[in-house]
């Protein structure tokens, strides 16, 4: 859920708009409007077997399968240098993408988040492209919750792959709870709903970081 402290930040990058005149007044207060009325549980559609999601640009959606991309030449071309090992792709993707708080809710494709920045969402779904563009089958972005907070990892062979570490370690299954799961191929909620859930779940990024570092400290 997007916070008062996200929507002041929001409104300070859209000010220079204001300067523009009437007309960037008009654009801001369109996407702020767009912003506000999208209630979480409207992030999710599904129609024919597809999920589409709300989670980019106002107004727009994406097929959640279309995230994952093992053919991206972007992405082929860190499997090169990288794979085929799915551990040397998961501390590459650690070690290379600093993390990046959301203002809101905004999914990154994989060409993006290869720029250097992303939440968990981004480098789960970057994570989830490379592995699979080995051909491996048996790999998903999880989303779920981390001590009842919003979060999405890696999920290769049952293995989580917390891809918000600095660098690959293994990751014990306390506190992670599996709600649904999605690639390139195929979505599967755990029950029904499951996904439209995920989106309503509480987001506290300090707080989950921090949940994180503990784990590590054990």
């Amino acid at each position: 859920m997007i916070t008062e402290e996200e929507w002041d930040r929001l409104f300070d990058r859209l000010m220079p708009l204001f300067s523009v005149g009437i007309g960037g007044l008009s654009i801001a207060l369109t996407i702020m409007a767009l912003m506000r009325s999208s209630p979480l549980g409207q992030r999710v559609y599904y129609q024919d077997g597809q999920y589409q999601v709300a989670v980019r640009y106002p107004g727009q959606w994406n097929f959640l399968q279309d995230f994952v991309q093992p053919n991206n030449p972007d992405v082929l071309a860190i499997f090169s240098q990288y794979g085929p090992g799915y551990w040397s792709l998961y501390d590459f993707v650690c070690r290379n993408v600093d993390y990046r708080r959301d203002i809101g809710e905004f999914w990154q494709m994989p060409s993006e988040t290869l720029k250097g920045q992303g939440d968990c969402e981004d480098t789960s779904i970057l994570l989830t492209s490379l592995i699979r563009a080995g051909g491996s089958p048996n790999c998903y972005v999880a989303l779920g919750s981390l001590g009842g907070l919003g979060h999405a990892w890696c999920l290769y062979n049952g293995q989580i792959l917390e891809t918000t570490y600095t660098y690959a370690r293994q990751t014990a299954p306390r506190d992670y709870r599996l709600m649904a799961l999605f690639n390139n191929v195929e979505v599967l909620e755990l029950y029904p709903n499951s996904l439209a859930e995920v989106f309503g779940l509480a987001r506290d990024e300090a707080a989950k970081l921090d949940l994180i570092a503990q784990a590590l400290g054990d």
